[in-house]
């Protein structure tokens, strides 16, 4: 493929029946090429300030949908610092070009945060100049980018100075900000106020924080559900500064009073920021002073809707020298990422990504968010969309033109979960496509397995193959796979010396042709199962056969592409019933990534009959599924 110019998706036709095609779909050039990640990283790095120097504050939000708008503030609006703005589509190209955020310009706008609804509308918060000194100011966009209305000011109180905002959203569109302010009974509080849809405000700003001694700053903000929500902050006690929160009903009452969030507290804890976890829970990560070891670290905890949480955890890996200022993200599901910028595997200098999954494991270590670890990276945010796709921006020195200055960039990365079937809707709806002869592919509770309600009969009695088809993959580097079948007296035709059928295959596309498969046997009536992974020069790795009986059966296959040619680092390995059965990881497979996969009876041979039961189909891009 043209990984650095165009992800070209088409393709002519497969070699097991006709392929639809896709369109050409070319994104931004970056200015170094961006190979893909067992993380998830999709196409390039984009750089999202084409034409404003100095770039800050650079934040961004994703729509349900994947597409995101970038935000930053930069020289450029006529008046020392402005706001700027671009949309993009789900595959990183531009929807719009930079836009303006700010209409009111006179002295600096900066501190952006950004956050979208479902649909891509979105609101924008920043700091600017107001009557008595700075002030907090938002406005509310279309997706589209067109402004629904002006700025408006969302401090009621301007005495003294208002900074640091923090902004969450609702699917339904209200919204919370929070800041550092002087705040009734507080001169350095933490103010909030709530908005509804149509951005009117549900009541005036209120102070978060009980304990009033020392400061109160740098405040975090997530909506847990139903307008609920959670605010975080350090504050300063005596030499040490430590994270508190306190969490609020969709009214604006308070469910209890603040709570510190840190269990370790020597030292400082400093800039925390929350995200939403699931059924009204969240999680909290900050900087910890000396708890890994080695200077600054980054730590987290997770908590639950009633506000009981569960032990500090270290997020980096790495602990040589300093790892600060972290951001998190969640996508409603329960699955988060964290982002910070500091010292790490490869760089001095970078920003580093760690990915959780709903249950709180990561999905490995931390990694390098830009691959060019030449560059200073600083600014590091993170915004997940609810499919559990994520978008990292930050800013980087530019060393390929060092008079330039920083740039804004952003990489997207693809979500854990790949697809899963949706069989328990009793249609084939979640597929993008099916082969079926006269109804021969059904959804049905006969072919439910797993304990699930609903699973996929095929039904063979003739050559034609019977597959459901899933395009969600789109040319990944590692592919995971897992389904349930039962073999159910299937005959793959072994009275004509046809004894075997493919259950499962993985294809690359633009050539389209099978990279990893998933074999039935029946030999003598005794069956078998087998998995199968293309190498470069056209010939195929086959695991061997392993027997099973006639019964229902799990099966998983965790696929690897290796790094480059004659690498010899790729890898493939097969579960059955949740044993291991086979694992290499020295194939020469590189020349091409999974963008489409098949399940069902695929390429069926004269004399074949009977009918496959296949269930609780799953693909991810690394974690392990098991039964």
């Amino acid at each position: 493929m043209d990984s650095d110019l165009c992800r070209k998706v088409a393709a002519s036709g497969a070699p097991d029946g006709p392929r639809p095609r896709k369109p050409l779909i070319c994104v931004l050039l970056a200015l170094w090429p961006v190979a893909a990640t067992a993380q998830g990283r999709v196409g390039p790095v984009l750089q999202v300030d084409m034409s404003q120097t100095f770039p800050l504050d650079v934040t961004s939000s994703l729509a349900d949908d994947g597409s995101f708008v970038v935000v930053w503030a930069a020289s450029g609006d006529g008046d020392a610092l402005g706001l700027f703005g671009r949309r993009y589509d789900a595959y990183g190209v531009p929807l719009t070009a930079e836009f303006a955020v700010n209409g009111y310009t006179t002295g600096g706008q900066h501190n952006p945060q950004v956050a979208s609804e479902p649909d891509g509308d979105f609101v924008v918060v920043w700091e600017g100049p107001d009557a008595s000194n700075t002030g907090i100011f938002a406005r509310r966009f279309f997706a589209d980018g067109t402004p629904i209305a002006d700025e408006f000011q969302v401090n009621y109180y301007t005495t003294g100075i208002q900074t640091e905002p923090a902004l969450a959203a609702d699917p339904d569109g209200s919204f919370v900000v929070a800041w550092s302010a002087a705040v009734v009974g507080d001169p350095n509080g933490v103010a909030v106020r709530r908005y509804d849809a149509s951005g009117t405000p549900a009541a005036l700003d209120f102070r978060v924080n009980t304990v009033t001694t020392f400061g109160q700053q740098r405040a975090s903000v997530a909506m847990t559900g139903g307008g609920a929500f959670v605010v975080v902050w350090d504050s300063t006690y005596g030499s040490d500064v430590e994270v508190y929160g306190r969490r609020f009903a969709a009214s604006g009452a308070p469910l209890a009073p603040e709570f510190r969030v840190n269990q370790y507290t020597t030292g400082d804890q400093m800039f925390p920021e929350v995200a939403p976890r699931r059924a009204g829970g969240f999680v909290v990560v900050w900087r910890s002073e000396g708890q890994d070891g080695s200077g600054y670290g980054i730590f987290g905890r997770a908590f639950l809707a009633s506000g009981v949480g569960g032990a500090d955890v270290q997020v980096n890996t790495h602990t040589t020298g300093d790892q600060s200022m972290p951001k998190v993200a969640g996508d409603g599901a329960g699955n988060f990422t964290v982002v910070w910028e500091g010292e790490g595997p490869g760089d001095d200098e970078g920003v580093f990504a760690r990915h959780y999954l709903a249950p709180g494991a990561p999905t490995g270590p931390e990694f390098a968010v830009n691959p060019l670890t030449t560059a200073t990276d600083t600014e590091a945010g993170v915004t997940m969309a609810g499919n559990g796709g994520f978008v990292v921006t930050w800013l980087s020195d530019d060393p390929l033109d060092p008079t330039a200055g920083d740039d804004a960039l952003a990489q997207r990365f693809a979500p854990e979960v790949i697809f899963g079937d949706g069989f328990d809707s009793g249609t084939l709806a979640a597929w993008s496509a099916s082969a079926t002869s006269g109804g021969d592919v059904t959804v049905s509770a006969a072919a439910g397995l797993a304990g699930s309600s609903q699973g996929l009969g095929a039904v063979v009695d003739d050559t034609s193959g019977r597959w459901v088809q899933d395009d969600t993959p789109d040319d990944e580097d590692r592919y995971r796979a897992r389904f349930y079948f039962d073999p159910n007296g299937f005959d793959p035709g072994e009275a004509l010396d046809n004894r075997r059928i493919r259950l499962f295959v993985a294809f690359e596309e633009d050539p389209t042709r099978r990279l990893l498969a998933v074999v039935l046997r029946r030999l003598n009536g005794a069956y078998a199962l087998a998995s199968r992974a293309r190498l470069d020069d056209d010939s195929q790795h086959d695991t061997g056969f392993f027997p099973i009986t006639d019964a229902e059966h799990f099966v998983e296959i965790d696929w690897r592409r290796a790094s480059g040619a004659d690498a010899y680092d790729g890898a493939l390995e097969m579960w059955i019933d949740g044993t291991s059965v086979y694992a290499t990881a020295s194939l020469d497979n590189s020349a091409g990534g999974v963008d489409f996969a098949r399940l069902g009876a695929i390429s069926a041979k004269e004399a074949a009959a009977g009918t496959l039961y296949l269930d609780e189909f799953e693909s991810r891009r690394s974690t392990y599924m098991g039964p």
